[in-house]
């Protein structure tokens, strides 16, 4: 099993992601995401972003990692989108933020338990690379329903085009997304490119995340200069964030995303 974060950069990405919420977010909402995120925090800090090595970021801290890198993602993916002439206009940044924040919030478990917990089948471990489990304990859900589950515990709104996006994020990866992508007529197309963005997002973050495993096992590599930074190759300071929020201080200078 390959370590990807260190406790420093594991502990460098929650105050980060922790620093986003509070640049992004305001008011009554602001203040129940912060309580949310309190309660969660032993646990998410840890969180891996999948339960198997071949999948994407099967580490500890690899969900906080995951999500920052999906966010980066994207904003730009919305400011790339408005260049083409694309109509964003439906959106806003912080729409798009709050997405992308936790679009996987359900793997993180409930308010009490963690959903992935380290495997004690070394068997599972050494020959399937499945390096945590599903915890027995908890009721069955998918990640986008534990998701809302999540928010709606903590009295966390989203908008109806935050829902829609959160649930369509995996694309036609879920199969219950059909009835939302293949509408034929006019009138039944989703009415906002959120969903299609974020997928965009996920996929490029998790294709790095999978490549920067590859690169390691060859020894190309070596977990120092493959952080859970995104890096100097996003050009964040281009990057047209509303003033209050900072992502240079927040993601730093670094080059892959």
């Amino acid at each position: 099993m390959i370590h990807i974060l260190d406790e420093n950069q594991i502990a460098e990405n929650y105050e980060r992601f922790r620093k986003l919420i509070n640049q992004t977010f305001e008011g009554e909402r602001l203040e129940k995401l912060n309580k949310m995120y309190d309660q969660l925090e032993d646990r998410i800090i840890l969180t891996p972003a999948s339960s198997f090595e071949h999948f994407h970021n099967a580490f500890a801290g690899g969900y906080v990692d995951h999500v920052l890198r999906v966010t980066l993602n994207a904003v730009k993916t919305y400011e790339f989108q408005q260049d083409l002439g694309i109509d964003m206009s439906s959106l806003t940044k912080e729409t798009v933020i709050f997405t992308a924040l936790h679009h996987d919030l359900g793997k993180v478990g409930n308010d009490i338990d963690s959903w992935y917990i380290p495997n004690d089948s070394q068997w599972h471990v050494e020959n399937q690379g499945k390096i945590y489990k599903t915890n027995p304990s908890m009721h069955w859900m998918n990640t986008n329903d534990r998701t809302f589950w999540l928010l709606n515990h903590f009295g966390v709104n989203c908008t109806e085009e935050e829902w829609i996006s959160i649930k369509l994020t995996d694309g036609l990866y879920d199969d219950s997304n059909a009835e939302y992508l293949r509408k034929a007529f006019a009138d039944q197309k989703l009415k906002t490119p959120l969903p299609h963005l974020m997928h965009q997002a996920d996929l490029n973050a998790c294709t790095f995340e999978s490549q920067r495993l590859i690169k390691l096992k060859q020894g190309e590599v070596t977990t120092k200069n493959l952080g859970g930074r995104p890096t100097k190759k996003a050009k964040l300071e281009n990057v047209k964030m509303p003033d209050k929020i900072d992502f240079k201080s927040i993601f730093g200078e670094t080059e892959d995303v």
